[in-house]
C-alpha cells in the first residue's frame, strides 16, 4: 500500500490542509495542532469543577480568575466554518492564514459586518494570519487542560482574541503551544500499551508490569529488581537523560495521540451503504475524519475494510532496497510509526462544513458508523471506531515521508488493543 493524502491541522479542530510532504517529529507532523482555540469564562476559583476534562483556572491579570476550555468541533460546530492554510507553502512556512468561510446560506450579514482581521480572500471572506511559529517568550501564558492532561498555551494577544470572539459569539483566545508538553495518559503511550485499566496504570508505572500486587514482600521484590535494572543501565553507560529520552512520549495539542492513520479502503466501505430509499448515502469526506496520514492500496484487493484495526506497527520506504536490507524493517530509509490506540469516533462526523450545523438525521454519518457495528472497542462503549492513533519511532524523527511513498505493515496484533485514557475511556468519565 501507500500514502495518498497527508494532512496537517495548524490549529486544532479548524479545518486543515493537504500537504505532499511532511517532516515527522516527536509530536506529529511538523507545524499539525500548534495553536488553539479556548474558550473564556470568568470563574470564582471556588467553584470550578475539579473534575471537568478540559478545564482549567488561569488568571489574565489582577484578582479576576478566568477558565479556559479548549475548542473541538463534536463540542462547537461552527468551528468547521474556519480553515487554515501554510504560506507561501509547507516546505517554506512562514504564515498560517486562517479563513472564515461564510456559511450557506448566508444569515443576513451585510459586507461591512463582515470585515475583521487582515482582510479578506478571493471570494470575499475574512482572514487573518499569524506566524507559523511564534516567538512566544513574552507572551501571557495561560494554564491549561485538555483531557484532564495539563500543559500551557501562550496567549497571541487581543488581535486574535477579537477576530476568533467575532465570528464564534463568545469570548475566545488564540493559543499557542510554544515549549509546552502534556503527558500521555492511560495506555497510549508505546511504552504502555499493556495497561488496560487505572488499577493497571498505578501499579505498573515505569516497571512495564500490570501486577497488582500489594504485599510487601511483592513491594520488596519489586525494589530489588529496579536496583538491579539501575546497576544494569549505569554498567551500560546510561544516563538519567537518555532513560528518559528512551521512556517517555509527550503531546502537544493533539488530543491522545500525535499521529492518526485511515485507509482510503475503509472509507470507501463507510460510503457503500445505501440509504432507507434505495439511493446511496451522501459520501464523507475524508477531511472530516481529520487524518494526518491516509493510506490506499497500490493494486487490487490488497487491502480489506478496516484491517487497520490490528496494525501494530508501519514502515514506510521510498521502495528502493539496498543489497544489504534483506527485508522489512531493514531499510535503511525506513520510517516507523507504532500504532497503539483505535479512534473513537463523535458527533463532529455529523457536522455539515457549508453550514456549520449537524446534519438531518438521515445524513449523519456516526449512525451510519454505529450502524457497520463499528463499536468495537469495548474503552470508548458506544462510541464506532475509524483509524489508529500512532506515535513517531524515535529512530524516524525529523526525517520525511511523502505522498506516493510505500507502505507496510511490519507489526500486527492478534486482537484488537483496548483504549484506555482516564475520563475519556468507559467506566472513567468523571461524574458532574
Amino acid at each position: 500500500m501507500k500514502i495518498k493524502n497527508l494532512y496537517i491541522y495548524p490549529v486544532k479542530s479548524l479545518r486543515g490542509c493537504s500537504i505532499p510532504t511532511a517532516t515527522l517529529t516527536r509530536h506529529g507532523l511538523k507545524h499539525d495542532r500548534k495553536y488553539m482555540i479556548v474558550r473564556i469564562t470568568p470563574s470564582d476559583n471556588n467553584n470550578v469543577d475539579s473534575n471537568d476534562n478540559n478545564n482549567v483556572n488561569g488568571s489574565t491579570g489582577g484578582e479576576r480568575k478566568y477558565t479556559y476550555e479548549s475548542q473541538y468541533v463534536g463540542r462547537v460546530d461552527s468551528l468547521c466554518l474556519f480553515s487554515a492554510s501554510i504560506l507561501p507553502n509547507y516546505e517554506n512556512a512562514e504564515v498560517i492564514r486562517v479563513t472564515y468561510n461564510t456559511p450557506v446560506p448566508s444569515s443576513g450579514t451585510n459586507e461591512k459586518e463582515k470585515q475583521g482581521g487582515d482582510g479578506d480572500d478571493d471570494g470575499g471572506n475574512p482572514y487573518i494570519e499569524f506566524p507559523v511559529i511564534a516567538d512566544y517568550k513574552n507572551l501571557e501564558k495561560l494554564d491549561l487542560r485538555i483531557h484532564l492532561s495539563d500543559c500551557v498555551g501562550y496567549d497571541m494577544g487581543s488581535k486574535y482574541q477579537e477576530f476568533f470572539t467575532k465570528y464564534l459569539g463568545y469570548p475566545a483566545k488564540l493559543v499557542y503551544v510554544g515549549d509546552s508538553t502534556r503527558e500521555v495518559k492511560g495506555n497510549l503511550a508505546p511504552n504502555q500499551t499493556h495497561l488496560t485499566k487505572e488499577n493497571d496504570f498505578d501499579n505498573g508505572r515505569g516497571s512495564g508490569s500490570t501486577t497488582t500486587t500489594t504485599t510487601t514482600a511483592g513491594l520488596n521484590d519489586w525494589f530489588i529488581f529496579g536496583l538491579f535494572t539501575w546497576v544494569l543501565w549505569y554498567l551500560l553507560g546510561w544516563n538519567q537523560n537518555n532513560i528518559e529520552g528512551h521512556s517517555k512520549y509527550t503531546i502537544q495539542f493533539a488530543d491522545v495521540a500525535p499521529v492518526l492513520v485511515t485507509s482510503t479502503v475503509s472509507l470507501e466501505e463507510l460510503n457503500s451503504g445505501k440509504g432507507e430509499d434505495g439511493k446511496n448515502e451522501l459520501a464523507l469526506d475524508i477531511t472530516k475524519m481529520r487524518p494526518n496520514i491516509v493510506l490506499e492500496p497500490s493494486t487490487s484487493n490488497e487491502m480489506i475494510p478496516f484491517e487497520e484495526d490490528y496494525w501494530a506497527e508501519l514502515e514506510v520506504s521510498n521502495g528502493n532496497n539496498d543489497e544489504d536490507d534483506d527485508e522489512v524493517g531493514d531499510r535503511k530509509d525506513a520510517r516507523r510509526i507504532i500504532l497503539t490506540g483505535n479512534c473513537g469516533r463523535c458527533k463532529s462526523l455529523n457536522v455539515d462544513y457549508a453550514t456549520g450545523k449537524q446534519l438531518p438525521v438521515h445524513g449523519q454519518m456516526l449512525k451510519r458508523l454505529s450502524d457497520m457495528k463499528r463499536r468495537v472497542d469495548a474503552g470508548y462503549g458506544y462510541s464506532p471506531i475509524f483509524g489508529r492513533y500512532g506515535f513517531i519511532e524515535k529512530g524516524s524523527l525529523e526525517k520525511e515521508v511523502r505522498v506516493g511513498e510505500e507502505v507496510t505493515v511490519t507489526k500486527k496484533n492478534e486482537e484488537r488493543t483496548v483504549f484506555y485514557w482516564p475520563g475519556l475511556s468507559t467506566g472513567t468519565k468523571p461524574r458532574k
